[in-house]
């Protein structure tokens, strides 16, 4: 049965690639005779373009030096062997801050746009120590004490593992680096999902966190099976391994999108049916960019546990058979995260056109945080999930806002008791 569920998504697939290809094959007489555009370029304009090549291909931490920023690279082993792959934008004795990035996403997610719109960027600007999380089988952090990420038992994982054994490695790598007490935390998408995990069931780490910044938490997500391709990615995921997923995206739709104008077009409106349609917000020179550091990598059971939250409308654990559930959790069914046991003060930001994270859930997950700080509603319709990271005027829209929250609490040196920030 998972063969044939396989095969069918390969075949819309490659149809797909197909369709594209013959695009192209039409519009290339037309390239050919008309394109002499790199001939008529300025050399300002030429300058961006091998600007913007270069960041597509260059690491993070060569990219983060690039822009003139102090970077470094840390490596850190979690409790079950699995070795991670931190990058910091260092601010010697300021204030250390983890960003955690989002499914398929790693590190680059907060410092590709550069240094007018990365949250990154600005943070240290803010004179903050950055610290940048990936979490386990992403680019960056593909590695492990005695397992072999060409193999199977790598790649056994969900977001849970992220939660209860690579969150609470960063922090207390970061705390013993730094030798501070406390950190502040911003996560994207899955990066609150993994840090909701880690503080209701490993309930100590609420000390060592003096605020949460949650934008676009994937955490509730029972509107979400309305999402027109959940069910088909269900088919899909529910017979892969890891690594399939990271070598389809890496390959067919890199290149795929880089081919000509029209099928670059055709990739951003398949990202937009996924996180929500945006143009105006999306800086199409720096598509070149994203893909080359985008998506970075996951495990299918990454993908199956949302889907698996999203048909059962609770945030809960991976579910297995049966037999394995019992075994594993003393139940027929995993117990659903604690959300009261968050304490950490947190402030959520949610927008109302994220496909993946509807407006309704995350006010479902506001109330039942146990400490819940504020909630902010980006004002633009169109906002997506993406946008967070992507957008154009993101810092106007998301991130000014942010920094009136940081500034409301700055100089309380972790006194968590003092946060009352609702706004």
């Amino acid at each position: 049965m998972n063969s044939v569920k396989e095969a069918t998504f390969d075949i819309l697939f490659y149809l797909f690639l197909i369709n594209c290809l013959i695009k192209f094959t039409k519009l290339q007489l037309i390239d050919d005779e008309e394109d002499d555009s790199n001939e008529e370029e300025t050399q300002e304009e030429k300058a961006e373009r091998k600007s913007i090549t270069e960041d597509s291909n260059l690491s993070v931490d060569k990219l983060i030096a690039k822009y003139g920023y102090p970077a470094e690279v840390h490596h850190v082993t979690t409790e079950d062997g699995y070795i991670l792959t931190m990058h910091r934008i260092r601010k010697v004795g300021a204030q250390p801050f983890l960003l955690q990035h989002g499914l398929v996403d790693s590190s680059a997610g907060y410092v590709i746009m550069g240094p007018n719109i990365s949250l990154a960027y600005l943070l240290a600007d803010y004179n903050y120590d950055i610290w940048l999380g990936n979490a386990r089988g992403n680019r960056y952090s593909r590695n492990h004490t005695f397992l072999d990420p060409e193999g199977e038992k790598f790649w056994e994982f969900s977001w849970h593992e992220i939660g209860i054994y690579d969150l609470p490695a960063m922090i207390d790598y970061i705390l013993k680096i730094t030798r501070y007490k406390r950190i502040q935390y911003i996560g994207h998408s899955q990066g609150c999902t993994t840090f909701f995990v880690m503080c209701s069931m490993k309930p100590e780490y609420n000390k060592k966190v003096i605020m949460m910044q949650a934008m676009a938490p994937a955490v509730y997500a029972s509107e979400t099976e309305d999402h027109p391709y959940i069910r088909a990615m269900g088919l899909y995921f529910n017979s892969l391994v890891g690594s399939a997923i990271t070598e389809m995206f890496n390959g067919e739709f890199r290149f795929l999108c880089g081919m000509t104008e029209e099928t670059e077009r055709l990739c951003i409106e398949a990202v937009f049916a996924i996180v929500g349609r945006n143009w105006k917000e999306f800086n199409r020179k720096m598509f070149p960019v994203i893909l080359g550091h985008y998506p970075a990598g996951v495990a299918a059971k990454q993908v199956k546990h949302f889907i698996q939250i999203i048909k059962s409308g609770r945030f809960a654990p991976y579910s297995y058979s049966n037999s394995k559930n019992y075994a594993l959790y003393k139940e027929r069914e995993p117990p659903a995260y604690n959300l009261s046991l968050i304490t950490v003060p947190t402030y959520v930001y949610y927008s109302t056109n994220d496909l993946l994270c509807h407006p309704s859930d995350v006010e479902d997950m506001y109330k039942d945080l146990g400490r819940p700080i504020g909630k902010y509603l980006v004002p633009m319709k169109e906002f997506n999930h993406m946008d967070f990271l992507w957008a154009l005027n993101v810092r106007r829209l998301v991130y000014s806002k942010m920094l009136q929250v940081l500034g409301k609490t700055k100089h309380r040196k972790g006194n968590a008791a003092a946060y009352t920030v609702n706004t």
